[in-house]
Parts: structure tokens; C-alpha cells; sequence
């Protein structure tokens, strides 16, 4: 566990034997597994706790009263899971934190072992500080895109943020599901602009045919 924990952004330049004392006991924690499609915390639970995924990938989901649900996060080990609800007035999940495949492994650590460790160990607050902050710039991203009102202007957004203009597709589907929409939306999305020649898609692979149509598409 503590070698995996050397990795993890809040542990980042401690060895694991500085993680071992800083940690202590196996009373100070509880390490959980669950399968694919496990929900290992609802939304507006109580968060007494840092979760840390060990092993595996969760994603973070928010269900409307329709019933749809929008991906928000996917995070793989050794990420945090919700840090910046763990302290503050209001301690309780925004979304639901799903397993996303067959072996997940989470690591909690209750909230007053971490304000001990964060007291004992100054490099583990400055990775705490760094991480709220990083957090808090990809949610200003992921409000942005859902402030955009239509798909196209979203999927345009998601094509100019990448380094490249030949971009590997992953999932449609996972991609739809991060705006909020269907894999046939998408694809009607992507059909418009491949006859329009704005992209093209090949090989699993878009190219960005015209990126200024792209940013007239996203104002």
C-alpha cells in the first residue's frame, strides 16, 4: 500500500517508510473493495473521511430527477476522490462516486489523522494546497463547458482544447457522456461538421479541418 501511496499527489517526495509512520496503525484507516458498478459513496453523504483510490478507477456522477446522469469526473489510482469537501462547513458529496471496473480498492483516512499529518509533515499540506487548487481550476473548465447551451458548441470547445489538431478518439460514447449527452447526439454532432469540412474523422482519428469555424461554433 505504501509504496502505491508514494505516487499519490497528497504523499508526492515521501518515501514509503515516512508514509508507514505518518499513517501508523491499521485503527487510523479502512481500505474497501468493490466491483464494476459498486456505488461506494451516494451524493449529499457525509465525507468524515479521504478517500484514495489504491487500485482500479472511479467515476464521480450527478443523477437528475429525470433520471439521466451526468459524468463529472473519472479518476484513476492513486487519485483523491472529493478533497475539497473534506473539510469546511459542509461536509457531503456532490455526486456519486462510482466503481468503474472489477477491482477497486479505496483507501479512507479519517479527517483528523489527516489534520495530524498535514500538523507533523509540511510537504504533505503544500501537496494538499496544490491539489484544492488544481481541483478548483478543472472545475472552472467544467463549468465553462456546461455553461456552453449547445452540444456542437461543447464537442467544438472539447476539439480546441487539445494539444494536437489529429486527435485519438476515445470512447464517443464516454465523451457524450461527459457533456451531459447521448453517443447518437454526438455522432449526429460530428456527422454536421465532417460535411460542413470543419473536421474529419478517420481511423478512429478527428482532424481539425478549420479551427476557426470551430471557435465561431463555441462563441
Amino acid at each position: 500500500m505504501y509504496d502505491i501511496l508514494t505516487q499519490c499527489p497528497l504523499f508526492m517526495g515521501l518515501g514509503s517508510e515516512t508514509i508507514s509512520e505518518l499513517i501508523g496503525d491499521n485503527s487510523q484507516y479502512t481500505i474497501d473493495k468493490y466491483k464494476k458498478g459498486d456505488v461506494i459513496a451516494s451524493k449529499d453523504s457525509a465525507y468524515s473521511g479521504l478517500m484514495i483510490i489504491l487500485k482500479g478507477c472511479v467515476s464521480g456522477e450527478f443523477t437528475y430527477t429525470s433520471g439521466q446522469s451526468l459524468l463529472v469526473d473519472v479518476l484513476e489510482a492513486p487519485q483523491l476522490i472529493a478533497p475539497a469537501f473534506l473539510f469546511g462547513g459542509c461536509n457531503r458529496l456532490p455526486v456519486d462516486v462510482i466503481a468503474q471496473c472489477d477491482d477497486v480498492e479505496i483507501l479512507t483516512l479519517h479527517r483528523g489523522l489527516i489534520f495530524e499529518i498535514m500538523q507533523e509533515e509540511m510537504v504533505v499540506l503544500s501537496n494538499f494546497i496544490d491539489i484544492i487548487s488544481n481541483r478548483a481550476n478543472a472545475w472552472s473548465k467544467k463549468i465553462y463547458v456546461l455553461s456552453l447551451k449547445t452540444l456542437e458548441a461543447k464537442f467544438a470547445h472539447y476539439l480546441l482544447e487539445q494539444s494536437s489538431s489529429v486527435i485519438i478518439i476515445p470512447d464517443v460514447a464516454h465523451i457524450a457522456e461527459y457533456f451531459g449527452a447521448t453517443r447518437s447526439s454526438l455522432q449526429t454532432v460530428m456527422e454536421t461538421l465532417m460535411r460542413k469540412r470543419i473536421i474529419d474523422c478517420v481511423g478512429g482519428k478527428i482532424e481539425v479541418l478549420n479551427r476557426v469555424a470551430l471557435e465561431d461554433i463555441e462563441k
